[in-house]
C-alpha cells in the first residue's frame, strides 16, 4: 500500500469524490430542491475549488446551521464542509502517532472499542484491580473553549497552513433562527474533526497518568481508570479533577462512578460484573446448574427465606450494558416508524449483532440476539426482527465462528 502524499491534489480530490458519492447515494431520494442534487451537477466545480483552497490555506467553511429538536440541539455542517474536513482529517492522520496519546482509543475508529475491551479484560484477569474510576465529562464538546484549543493546536502543529484552517473551523460562526452567533466555546459534535479535537484537548489528561502504576483508557469523553489501592484511587481522582478544572471541564455526576470494583462497572457499551458477593452475605449452594454462558455459575437467592450460594462471574464474563440493547431497540423501532424496508432493518440488526460478536470476542451470535429480545419488554417490532434472525441462525446452525469467518465489519455500534 502506497503512502499518501500530503497536499496532493489528485489524492485529495479522489477522497472527496468518493465521500460525496456515498452521501449522494444516501440522499438520492431527498427533496428535488435539496442542495445535494445541485452539488451533484456541479461537483467538478465546487470540489476542485475547495481542494485548491485547502492547498493554499484559504479554505473557509460555511456557517454552521443550528437546529432545535425536542430533546437536543444540533449544529450541522454543510455537506461540502463535511467533505473538505474529511479530506483534512486524512492529511492529519499520519501525524497521530506523534501528537496523540496511545490510550486515546477513539482515534482508532470502531476497532478502538475492541482493542480497549481486550485490554480491560486482560487487566481484570491478570492484575485484578480493586478500585475503579468510571468518569464521563459533562457536556464535553459544548464546553471546549476555542482559545485554549487553538493554543494546543499551535503547540503541536507548526504548519501555518494547518493552523489557519483549523482556526477557521473552530471559530466558525453559527446560523440560528435568531441570527448569527459567534460562540467562544464548543465544537460541532458530528463533524469529521470532532474526535480529533477531543484527542488534542484532553491530551494533558491522558499524559497525567503515564507515570502512575494504574490502567488508564479514554474513548472521547469516557474515562476509565483501574487502581490497585485506595491511595492510588485518591491520587488519580485528585489529579483528574485538577486537570479538568484547568481545562474548564467538569464531571457528570450521574454518569461517574468512583469506588470499589466489587459492584462492577460499564465502559463502551459493555458491563463488567463485580467479583464479590453483594453485602458480604453468607450463602449456601442451591444447585449445580449454571444459568449463564460465561463458564461460571451465577445463582440467585431462592424464595421462602432460604439462602443460596451466589457464585459471581469471573472478571472476563462480560455482558451488554442495558443502554447498548436499548439504543439498538429504539433504532429499529424508529426505522419501522420511518417506513424502512424489512430487509434493511434486518440487515441493520444483523450488522449490529455481528459487530458486537467480533468486538467482544466472547459472545455468541444467538446469545446476543436472545439478550436483545429480552430487552424488548413490551410488544416491540424490534423483537420480531430479532426473532426472525435468531430462527434463521438456529435453522442454519450459525455460530460466532461462522459469522466471523471472512467478516470485516465497518459498523460503528451505538455506545
Amino acid at each position: 500500500m502506497t503512502q499518501m502524499k500530503r497536499w496532493d491534489f489528485a489524492q485529495m480530490s479522489a477522497i472527496g469524490h468518493a465521500l460525496f458519492v456515498k452521501i449522494h447515494k444516501q440522499k438520492r431520494f431527498a427533496n428535488p430542491n435539496h442542495d445535494i442534487h445541485f452539488m451533484a451537477r456541479e461537483q467538478n466545480q465546487w470540489l476542485v475549488q475547495g481542494v485548491h483552497a485547502m492547498m493554499d490555506s484559504s479554505y473557509t467553511p460555511r456557517f454552521l446551521k443550528r437546529y432545535y429538536f425536542k430533546d437536543e440541539m444540533i449544529d450541522q455542517l454543510h455537506v461540502s464542509d463535511r467533505i473538505f474536513q474529511h479530506i483534512l482529517l486524512k492529511q492529519l492522520k499520519p501525524t497521530f502517532p506523534y501528537v496523540m496519546h496511545r490510550h486515546c482509543y477513539h482515534l482508532q475508529g470502531p476497532s478502538g472499542v475492541r482493542v480497549a475491551t481486550q485490554h480491560i479484560r486482560q487487566v481484570l484477569k491478570e492484575s485484578k484491580p480493586q478500585y475503579v474510576i468510571r468518569a464521563d465529562i459533562k457536556s464535553f464538546y459544548k464546553s471546549i473553549p476555542h482559545h485554549q484549543l487553538i493554543l494546543d493546536i499551535n503547540t503541536l502543529y507548526d504548519d501555518p497552513k494547518v493552523q489557519a484552517m483549523l482556526r477557521e473551523i473552530i471559530t466558525n460562526p453559527i446560523e440560528t433562527p435568531r441570527g448569527y452567533k459567534n460562540a467562544d466555546h464548543g465544537i460541532a459534535l458530528r463533524g469529521p474533526l470532532s474526535q480529533f479535537f477531543s484527542g488534542i484537548y484532553l491530551k494533558p489528561l491522558d499524559e497525567a497518568f503515564d507515570g502512575m502504576n494504574v490502567t488508564y483508557l479514554r474513548y472521547q469523553d469516557d474515562i476509565l481508570i483501574l487502581c490497585q489501592t485506595l491511595r492510588q484511587l485518591e491520587r488519580c481522582k485528585q489529579r483528574m479533577n485538577d486537570i479538568l478544572q484547568e481545562r474548564q471541564l467538569s464531571l457528570s455526576g450521574k454518569k461517574t462512578r468512583i469506588g470499589h470494583i466489587d459492584k462492577g462497572f460499564h465502559f463502551l457499551g459493555i458491563h463488567y460484573p463485580g467479583t464479590q458477593t453483594p453485602d458480604n452475605i453468607t450463602v449456601t449452594q442451591a444447585n449445580n446448574k449454571p444459568v449463564n454462558s460465561c463458564g461460571s455459575a451465577h445463582y440467585l437467592p431462592s424464595l421462602g427465606g432460604k439462602t443460596t450460594e451466589q457464585l459471581l462471574p469471573e472478571p472476563s464474563c462480560i455482558v451488554p450494558h442495558p443502554r447498548t440493547l436499548r439504543k439498538a431497540r429504539e433504532q429499529v423501532k424508529q426505522m419501522v416508524i420511518d417506513g424502512v424496508s424489512p430487509r434493511r432493518i434486518s440487515s441493520y440488526l444483523y450488522r449490529w449483532s455481528t459487530w458486537w460478536v467480533r468486538t467482544s470476542e466472547h459472545w455468541d451470535y444467538q446469545e446476543l440476539l436472545g439478550w436483545f429480545i429480552n430487552a424488548c419488554w413490551e410488544p416491540n417490532p424490534a423483537a420480531d426482527f430479532a426473532a426472525g434472525l435468531l430462527h434463521q441462525a438456529k435453522k442454519s446452525h450459525i455460530g460466532a465462528r461462522d459469522l466471523l469467518r471472512g467478516f470485516e465489519p465497518d459498523f460503528a455500534a451505538a455506545l
